[in-house]
């Protein structure tokens, strides 16, 4: 079926504003798969921080202590570094507690200033004893060379990894001497900051040259859980392998920390009170217990959801209670890709909604709803399955498609009110069809100015302008092109034309373009006709009608470029008036006596059934009473 010119420019502005919101979504998405700074950082500097503090802090896991180098502690002590004999005796009190795991957060890469080495061979014994301890190392970036041991010893604390693993790649390293990484597992404690320098993420791999350096906490968590390190490492695909387990990592090859809470938040404890054996033995058997400083003068400390200063020690105990229990926050390289696809899809939905809505309330409204369902249902994917799905982009695609919809409507919209209003001013430039051959025979029509005997209506629809206030533009003026359309077609059916489209109402005459004998009673005949259709088609909205029959002037008025039919006289007047004096009496339908004579002298006294006779009535705008006959519900008209 061919399109109508209204058709195909609502077609034209439908198909717009969906390449639009497309090419919106599409954009979005490219910055979102492509990680761009500006939506990460409101992503990871603020969406994030509202969902952990939404959900609020955790309870540690049994399993993980702390032993803190705190202020107390170099206070009572009184030197920074430790002697190495102080270290040793560290790791002997804990191995005596039954510590199941040790990591020590001290980057041991230098001898002890004493010419004995007596220090550094007590700590390696005390290491040796224990046998399960993880020491601290670092990796380094735009270093240009190596630092440590040389590059032929990597191969002895680097992880398997399947051929073609990527991560990030260091060209320099940190590492404990090689005595002590003779008798211990060694892993990194380098940490992952986003734009906003939080602490989001831990590397848990670090590529050095053809190798992968595990990180501290991950070597921790190997060796609480008795895995060999054959058993560890670093898949092609991008996944961390634990055992049995294979760990998602994010795009960036980093573990996203799960945080459990602000500082102090892990089963704590001053490495004093280990010292002065303070710290009975059951709070550290069987546990991974981590090593670290506190103390304000160190300034080892990290900015993460919960805390602007959580020490670097609970850092890493936060990463090696994900590992052990598999509660690392999951946000993959797959799931933003079906994320820039649910990107798309959101801003053409928030589009629609914007521009399909009944009006722009709903509109704004229904994509109101829709962001907090996307909040919701993010929260719920953070705190129910751990998983980090995207806010920063699909928010903008939200808020961006509903602008769109809201923009294209509001054009649309402002075109269909300058439509209402130039129907409610000037539809008597439409010509009915009746008359189209009459107009085009000559310039000025033959019953221009031409007096003869009519029948004039007027019809108005009762609650119009009340019930407009609760309609769109849009929808107004739908109402009236079917109100207009339910006129006409009774109208030309009673063989008469409407000449004058009046918004909410209508003027019709009988008479044109010849008049005929039984025009008073056509006339009268459409009048109920047109109170029963419309009746049923606006129940809650009823119709009022005034009819007169009597002399008039038909004629052309207007201007050279825009004309009108019309008929002048006070059968005009009067007609008007009647229909005005049917809304003072509450009736529906009011006619002259004038019209009445003329149908029964047709011998029509059926089409006066149901009408009640109402003598020297007054009526506003005239000076003399005015006999007519009204009607005052349709139940009397059938």
């Amino acid at each position: 079926m061919a399109l109508t010119g209204d058709g195909r420019k609502k077609a034209k502005r439908g198909w717009l504003g969906f390449v639009l919101a497309l090419a919106l979504g599409a954009g979005t998405a490219v910055l979102h798969i492509s990680a761009n700074p500006n939506l990460e950082s409101f992503e990871q500097g603020v969406t994030l921080d509202w969902r952990f503090r939404l959900r609020g802090p955790q309870p540690p896991p049994n399993d993980i202590a702390i032993i803190v180098i705190d202020d107390r502690s170099l206070a009572k002590l009184g030197q920074w570094p430790f002697p190495r004999a102080t270290l040793a005796e560290i790791i002997n009190r804990l191995n005596e507690a039954g510590a199941k795991t040790i990591g020590l957060d001290i980057i041991l890469s230098e001898h002890e200033p004493d010419a004995t080495g007596a220090g550094d061979r007590a700590l390696a014994d005390a290491l040796k004893r224990h046998g399960r301890t993880v020491l601290a190392m670092a990796m380094l970036f735009n270093d240009g060379s190596p630092a440590g041991s040389p590059v032929t010893d990597v191969d002895k604390i680097s992880l398997a990894a399947f051929k073609g693993a990527r991560a990030i790649t260091a060209d320099g390293m940190l590492r404990p001497l090689a005595e002590f990484e003779a008798v211990t597992a060694v892993g990194h404690t380098n940490q992952q900051s986003d734009e906003s320098w939080q602490t989001r993420a831990q590397y848990p791999v670090i590529g050095y040259g053809e190798w992968f350096i595990p990180s501290f906490s991950f070597m921790v968590a190997a060796l609480q859980q008795d895995l060999s390190k054959g058993s560890i490492g670093f898949s092609s695909d991008g996944r961390l392998v634990l055992g049995p387990r294979k760990i998602e990592l994010d795009h960036a090859f980093g573990l996203a920390l799960n945080y459990l809470g602000p500082t102090g938040t892990f089963r704590t404890y001053s490495v004093l009170d280990l010292l002065e054996d303070r710290i009975p033995h059951p709070l550290l058997k069987g546990r991974a217990v981590l090593v670290g400083a506190t103390a304000t003068s160190l300034g080892d400390i990290f900015t993460t959801p919960y805390a602007l200063n959580l020490p670097g020690v609970e850092v890493l105990a936060t990463a090696v209670a994900n590992l052990l229990h598999g509660d690392s926050i999951i946000r993959t390289v797959e799931q933003r890709f079906y994320e820039s696809l649910v990107i798309v899809l959101l801003a053409v939905a928030a589009w629609f909604l914007g521009a399909r809505s009944p009006g722009p309330r709903w509109g704004m409204l229904f994509n109101l709803l829709l962001l907090i369902a996307w909040f919701v249902m993010c929260q719920a994917m953070f705190v129910l399955a751990w998983r980090w799905v995207a806010v920063a982009g699909p928010s903008f695609a939200i808020v961006g498609g509903a602008v769109l919809g809201a923009v294209g409507r509001m054009v649309y919209e402002r075109r269909l009110r300058s439509e209402v209003e130039r129907q409610r001013g000037n539809l008597a430039r439409y010509v009915p069809p009746t008359m189209v051959e009459t107009l085009a025979e000559r310039a000025r029509p033959a019953f221009d100015e031409r007096e003869q005997l009519a029948a004039v209506l007027f019809v108005d629809l009762q609650g119009f302008t009340h019930a407009s206030e609760s309609r769109s533009p849009a929808d107004t003026a739908h109402f009236l092109k079917e109100f207009h359309g339910q006129l006409e077609e009774v109208v030309t059916a009673h063989h008469g034309i409407v000449a004058q489209f009046l918004g909410d109402g209508a003027l019709a005459l009988w008479g044109l373009p010849q008049p005929q004998v039984d025009d008073p009673a056509s006339a009268l005949a459409c009048a109920r006709d047109m109170l029963l259709r419309l009746a049923r088609w606006q129940p809650n909205n009823p119709a009022r009608v005034g009819l007169h029959f009597g002399p008039v002037a038909m004629a052309q008025l207007g201007g050279r470029h825009q004309a009108q039919l019309a008929a002048a006289g006070d059968t005009v007047n009067v007609a008007s008036r009647l229909e005005a004096a049917a809304k003072s009496i509450g009736a529906i339908l009011v006619i002259s006596d004038d019209m009445v004579a003329a149908v029964r002298a047709l011998g029509r006294d059926d089409l006066i059934r149901g009408l009640t006779l109402r003598l020297d009535q007054p009526v506003r705008g005239r000076d003399k009473p005015i006999t007519f006959w009204s009607c005052a519900s349709c139940a009397d008209l059938v």
